[in-house]
């Protein structure tokens, strides 16, 4: 028994070595490791038109970057790291209109090490398919007449050197359709002062409703002219401005319903100047030369003009330019000159909504400090109004404006005789606009409790007396022009706080 046992055990031990033997080389060695990674180089290309120093990020490699070359192209090496990543494309210059590209261009998660013929586009196609998948790609790309491209080869499809000149229009049009959805949703607002969608969000809510309001077959955004549809080009603002609100899902939040017919009138002009060129037919790059000659400035202009989104500009206070307002200071030498006398008619601001092509209506977080010196006595007045409605004509001008009812108004103030408070407005109070402007005497009388406390204030005041009055404006579905250069500062009242565009100026009353 003994010896069967040894025997046993000596078959086991015999039979183990063998196989260790088998796996490993003559040497001993271990010849099962994979071959090295051998790197792979990738071109690509930025296509609005072309996008020139843009930047170019794998999202799936660790916030690796790089960026578009002056024509438009990238390169880019794999690594055993990043190898196969989503794309997303943003900022730069489009050299075919020479504005600054403010949307967003995407390729889905890609086996880079694999891709046919080392070349990569991305495009609104790429982004499109991005967000729809491919399932319903084809349909979309047949509803927007493009014939020259499949949903099989869409990341290698080039329009500009690919597709004809009216392919081209119409996929410049649809990245302006999206962009513009993009700008004017990323603008929004939420009541303390952040933004209320992220710019992903904003971009796929661009392309994701794009692309579902064409994957009925059929459901033409362009004839076959390359006309844009006015039916189609409705419906996908109107579900893209539905989506936004519930993707916000914030009952404070208004977005102003008119957005989409400013966006409708801006895409329209795009889209028949655009067609004027394309007239002249060719490929791609014959319609992003042309768009550059001499001869269609005009028609460039009016693209560059219908591109641009409603903007905060033109503020004025109390008779006096942003500029002179940035100018003053408390230096007793320095204050601007504002007339005790005429107070009320005085404080008054203007301001404009710049880019506008239709009627548009904001809602404004409004706030002021009023701080009064004479020497070493001060007093001061802070208001917070939560919700006023302005009302812009089609030229951007001021139409109307009130202060709605269950509207929150809080105040607080260093007089004795104010009590720190937090009222609700009960009815709907319509401002007295004049002329364009907003006087603040008219917003404080709009208030009895309001204006009881602005006369104990004003009371107070005397000639000679030094003013600084400071000012917190946050409009909710638009923004301050940043060429203004006005600071984004927090109004506390009470603990209640906003964060928004912010103007401080010295006044002196005589």
């Amino acid at each position: 028994m003994l010896l069967n046992k040894y025997i046993k055990y000596t078959f086991l031990a015999t039979t183990i070595t063998t196989l260790l033997t088998a796996c490993a080389g003559s040497d001993g060695s271990n010849n099962s490791s994979t071959a090295p990674f051998a790197p792979k180089s990738i071109s690509g290309a930025a296509v609005d038109f072309y996008l020139a120093n843009a930047t170019v990020k794998f999202d799936d490699c660790n916030g690796l970057t790089t960026t578009t070359d002056a024509q438009g192209k990238f390169s880019f090496d794999t690594t055993a790291d990043c190898n196969n990543s989503a794309i997303t494309i943003t900022g730069g210059t489009d050299i075919g209109t020479g504005l600054p590209f403010t949307g967003t261009l995407k390729i889905k998660k890609t086996d880079l090490q694999n891709i046919s013929n080392n070349d990569l586009v991305a495009s609104p196609l790429t982004s499109l398919e991005y967000y729809l998948g491919s399932g319903d790609l084809q349909v979309v790309l047949n509803n927007l007449g493009l014939t020259t491209v499949t949903a099989a080869n869409i990341k290698s499809f080039n329009p500009i050197t690919d597709g004809s000149a009216k392919e081209m229009a119409v996929i410049f049009t649809l990245q302006q359709l999206a962009t513009q959805i993009e700008d004017n949703f990323q603008a929004i607002n939420k009541s303390d002062g952040s933004i209320a969608l992220t710019q992903e969000q904003a971009t796929q809510i661009a392309f994701s409703t794009i692309g579902s309001a064409l994957k009925t077959q059929g459901k033409t955004l362009f004839d076959g002219s390359g006309k844009l549809q006015a039916t189609a080009l409705d419906e996908i603002l109107t579900a893209a401005v539905t989506t936004a609100g519930t993707t916000i899902n914030d009952p404070s939040i208004q977005i102003d319903p008119n957005i989409k017919g400013n966006i409708n009138g801006n895409i329209t002009q795009v889209s028949t100047a655009i067609n004027t060129i394309v007239q002249s037919g060719g490929k791609g790059e014959d319609l992003q030369t042309a768009l550059q000659a001499d001869a269609n400035k005009t028609t460039l202009d009016g693209i560059k003009e219908s591109l641009k989104t409603p903007i905060y500009a033109d503020f004025t206070l109390a008779g006096y330019s942003l500029a002179e307002l940035k100018a003053s200071t408390a230096d007793t030498a320095k204050p601007l000159d504002l007339s005790y006398a005429n107070l009320d008619t005085a404080l008054t601001v203007n301001f404009k909504l710049n880019n506008t092509k239709s009627e548009l209506t904001d809602t404004i977080k409004l706030g002021f400090k009023l701080d009064g010196s004479r020497g070493a006595a001060k007093e001061n007045l802070d208001v917070i109004i939560h919700n006023i409605q302005v009302t812009f004509k089609q030229d951007g001008t001021i139409l109307s404006a009130k202060i709605p009812s269950n509207t929150k108004v809080n105040i607080a103030s260093t007089l004795k005789d104010v009590t720190q408070l937090e009222f609700i407005t009960q009815t709907d109070i319509v401002i007295n606009v004049s002329n364009g402007s907003i006087p603040l005497a008219s917003v404080v009388s709009s208030s009895p409790t309001l204006q009881k406390y602005y006369n104990l204030y004003i009371d107070k005041l005397a000639v000679n007396d030094l003013v600084q009055a400071s000012a917190y404006v946050l409009p909710i579905t638009y923004t301050v022009d940043p060429a203004l250069g006005l600071q984004n500062d927090t109004i506390n009242v009470n603990g209640i706080q906003f964060q928004g565009s912010s103007l401080v100026a010295h006044f002196k009353l005589n």
